[in-house]
């Protein structure tokens, strides 16, 4: 009856709020659904930065041990597919619109919203497909987030940040707890962040769920060459894990953390899913792809794209700015939501590009180009050039980019989108 975009549009228009957090409407659709009884191993993703290369990096090493492997990923960047795959392919429009038909007949007035029916369509599928294993990202802080109506075999906590203030607000010790929520009593958890705020473990001691950390329980250390690094594991005094790693195709060197966590949180499925072989998690390392972060799309000029929209990220991609030298320039092109912090996400920024171009989103959440302009004068930006909307920036930008030059493009999701669109 409907096309794909047709459904979407009417998501978009059908709840009155974009994030309305709370379980019972979608535990009342799911159970209608007989969703609440998949009996799969589940591990969950919450955290402000690395949840999407975690989600990734886990269901690659899934699949190359021959797991039959569902991924639950938002937002998209070019198609809305890509938040639902089956063994590492986003699934087809068809399989979306009967997953969209289905909660539709049995919702009978229960308002949703898009994330609502996306997660509830993510499940269907996945038992639609009879997978084997189930990774889900969580949308926005964990405790009242869609996916956490299901129970998590392992919950992964990834770094802990500053984003989402309206809804999370600006404290660590309260983010932490909301994504400590995805934890379930004796069950693990384990937390990637190596300064994680204190709530991480009272949420753990609570419940109790068994707690491995960052630092103290698993760390990450060089490999024996330039090529590899190794995950090690601390146990009852003992020492072991993966050592001699390949480098993780996706990204920087936070990558490497997210694939520590990933093994981590695998190995401890226990029963429920035994842990990979060292042939799986290196086939599963080098296949692992995500869209937008860290990627390099163009060469002769080079133009990365990052999906960089709070300062944590935004420190990551200066970190890796710093140890990555070209012989040209290195220019941003740059636009934010205006619910983001912006001067946030400059500042650790501001001394690595030669040239700062920007310009404003042209949707509701975007910041107008005079909040731009505000941050930048505020800053003491005196290499910023304004544009009208993106494609005037591209337009204005790309004849003017030498062979030897280095373009990064970051902010948001839509300027990458945007700019994946362009090039190709």
């Amino acid at each position: 009856m409907k096309t794909l975009p047709d459904w979407l549009r009417w998501q978009e228009s059908l709840h009155l709020t974009t994030i309305d957090l709370g379980l019972e409407r979608i535990r009342e659709v799911a159970s209608r659904l007989g969703l609440l009884d998949i009996d799969v191993p589940l591990i969950t993703v919450a955290g402000t930065n690395g949840k999407g290369s975690t989600v990734t990096v886990l269901a690659a090493i899934l699949q190359a041990a021959d797991y039959r492997v569902g991924a639950y990923t938002s937002p998209h960047i070019l198609h809305y597919n890509e938040r639902i795959a089956v063994d590492g392919v986003p699934v087809a429009d068809a399989d979306i619109v009967a997953a969209f038909e289905a909660i539709e007949a049995v919702r009978q007035g229960v308002s949703l919203t898009y994330f609502e029916f996306g997660t509830l369509a993510a499940m269907w599928i996945f038992r639609q497909h009879a997978v084997q294993a189930i990774v889900l990202e969580v949308g926005l802080g964990g405790r009242l987030d869609a996916t956490n109506l299901w129970d998590a075999d392992v919950a992964v906590i990834t770094a802990i940040g500053i984003d989402h203030v309206d809804w999370l607000g600006d404290d660590r010790e309260v983010i932490g707890r909301e994504k400590a929520g995805i934890a379930r009593a004796g069950r693990p958890m384990v937390c990637g962040d190596p300064d994680p705020p204190a709530s991480i473990a009272q949420v753990a001691a609570a419940l109790p769920a068994p707690l491995l950390q960052y630092g103290r329980d698993f760390r990450v250390e060089p490999g024996s060459d330039a090529g590899t690094f190794s995950v090690l594991l601390l146990q009852d005094g003992r020492e072991t894990g993966w050592r001699d790693l390949p480098l993780p195709t996706i990204g920087g060197t936070a990558q490497r953390l997210n694939v520590a966590h990933s093994l981590v949180a695998l190995s401890r499925l226990g029963e429920r899913l035994p842990m990979p072989g060292r042939e799986a998690i290196v086939q599963g390392i080098g296949k692992a792809r995500l869209a937008g972060r860290l990627q390099k799309i163009h060469n002769a000029p080079d133009i990365w794209i990052d999906v960089a929209h709070n300062p944590h990220a935004a420190e990551k991609l200066a970190e890796w700015l710093k140890s990555h030298n070209v012989g040209g320039r290195t220019l941003a092109l740059f636009s934010m939501l205006g619910d983001k912090d912006i001067a946030g996400v400059v500042r650790p920024l501001l001394p690595l590009f030669d040239e700062w171009h920007y310009f404003p989103l042209l949707e509701k959440r975007g910041a107008s180009l005079e909040k731009l302009e505000e941050v930048m004068l505020q800053l003491s930006v005196d290499n910023a050039v304004p544009w009208v909307d993106f494609e005037h920036a591209w337009a204005g930008l790309n004849p003017r980019l030498n062979h030897d030059d280095r373009l990064v493009v970051f902010g948001s999701f839509l300027v990458v989108s945007s700019m994946l669109e362009a090039v190709s």
